[in-house]
């Protein structure tokens, strides 16, 4: 019996449609019903099923599309690699150049000329990086920030050198030509006053890390301790030195200059006026002085003015009367000029004409030290071929002369004192009682030296 015509679609039904496929294959099964329909051809090793791992996924669609992925690699790198080797690795390298540490570990300013030093800088740098970096020769410019890098007091040329951790650069001994003199004046203006001083440097040069080269600008601070105005600064071991020296020497002793900085300057003979308040008492000579780091002591020989301390005792008094309670005389040492092998040192003479240096001189030392070292009999000859002074000491020499055997007795040579008329002139304005106990005390002090 002949399938029933009427269960098939319409179409099915005209003459044209037994030329149409699968017209005669009848109904399909339920999947369920037909377990081959389910299985899977594949080509290649490539699933064709509909529910694909993610690795057979990506390598349908690597096998598709790496044409593309080749060409995007290649159009990435062409991009990247310029930008990575002409931009970054530079920028990198700057930033460790930025934030690396230089600390200033010894320096030294020596043949102070008038246009050039002789120039020692030596500090110790730390890339802060493990792997080594080398570097060009670099050529340093010296300035101060405040006036900038355009106006450098000097260069300086580091050689080339392999940095790895903490690593000491710098020049020994170079001659360096001062460029701009007010700019090196600005600098010693702050190495003596201040506290603190940044040394400003900049130089341009190429690093190396492994093959790769960057090129790099050094521009640091160095901050390190400087003079700070000789904070301490002090005369001891001082005298009277009487007669006078050939060169008119009547005051030794010995200055302390301190320095807490790591820095030595060569400075010179230095020339200074003394003086009580504002009179100019006399003048001080500082020979060939050299300041290293630490405490720096040096003899110091002076030239006072008696004449004018004389004529104007009352005055010298006056400005010294708070310190003389305490046993001290202040003296106020500036520098007048600076010279080196003869030669003025304008820099260092303006920088330091500009600071005052007080130094308290103990008054029982001086006289102590002056007394052990006291000849009566050169001073009073001294006295008698030398009318400067001659006052006081010409009538100490006639009392001496004239003054009995007591006079080898601290008694003998206290009523000499207090019998002078220049001593008691000078000393009216004292109480005395004050007057005449300070004078045995001086008596007393001599007959025991």
């Amino acid at each position: 019996m002949g399938k029933n015509t009427d269960d098939r679609p319409a179409y099915l039904s005209t003459d044209d449609a037994k030329y149409s496929l699968g017209v005669h294959r009848g109904p399909l099964a339920p999947a369920s019903d037909d377990p081959k329909l389910e299985q899977v051809q594949s080509a290649g090793g490539i699933s064709l099923a509909t529910n694909r791992s993610k690795k057979e996924k990506f390598a349908r669609h690597w096998k598709r599309f790496w044409c593309c992925y080749l060409i995007g690699n290649v159009i990435f790198l062409a991009i990247f690699l310029p930008v990575f080797f002409l931009v970054a690795i530079p920028a990198i390298s700057q930033l460790v150049v930025n934030k690396s540490d230089l600390v200033l570990v010894n320096a030294a300013v020596m043949q102070p000329r008038a246009e050039s030093i002789q120039l020692t800088l030596e500090s110790a740098l730390n890339l802060k990086i493990a792997l080594p970096v080398r570097i060009e020769p670099i050529v340093l410019d010296l300035f101060v920030r405040d006036t900038g890098s355009d106006a450098p007091w000097g260069n300086v040329t580091i050689a080339g050198k392999t940095i790895k951790g903490n690593t000491t650069l710098g020049v020994t001994n170079v001659h360096t030509p001062l460029i701009n003199t007010t700019t090196w004046t600005s600098y010693v203006h702050n190495v003596v006053f201040d506290k603190y001083t940044a040394l400003s440097l900049k130089g341009p040069t190429n690093s190396y890390l492994g093959v790769l080269k960057s090129p790099v600008v050094m521009d640091k601070d160095v901050v390190s301790p400087t003079l700070n105005s000789f904070d301490g600064f002090s005369i001891t071991d001082s005298a009277l030195h009487l007669p006078p020296k050939a060169d008119g020497t009547n005051l030794v002793g010995n200055a302390t200059l301190p320095n807490p900085s790591v820095l030595t300057i060569e400075i010179g003979t230095i020339t200074l006026d003394i003086k009580s308040g504002d009179l100019v008492i006399g003048n001080a000579t500082l020979e060939d002085l050299t300041i290293k780091p630490g405490d720096n002591k040096h003899p110091l020989r002076a030239v006072l003015d008696f004449d004018t301390i004389f004529e104007n005792l009352g005055t010298v008094l006056k400005s010294q009367a708070s310190l003389l309670k305490t046993g001290n005389l202040t003296l106020d040492t500036i520098t007048k000029s600076v010279v080196w092998e003869n030669k003025t040192v304008p820099y260092y003479t303006k920088v330091m004409s500009g600071l005052t240096l007080p130094a308290q001189v103990p008054l029982m030392d001086t006289l102590k030290n002056t007394l052990h070292s006291l000849n009566l009999t050169e001073l009073a000859a001294y006295a008698k071929s030398n009318s400067t002074g001659g006052g006081l000491l010409s009538t100490l020499e006639n009392d001496l002369k004239n003054a009995d055997s007591d006079s080898g007795s601290g008694s003998g040579l206290s009523s000499i004192l207090k019998r002078n008329t220049h001593i008691r002139e000078a000393l009216k304005n004292i109480h005395p009682v004050k007057r005449d106990a300070a004078l045995d005390s001086l008596a007393n002090l001599y007959m025991k030296l």
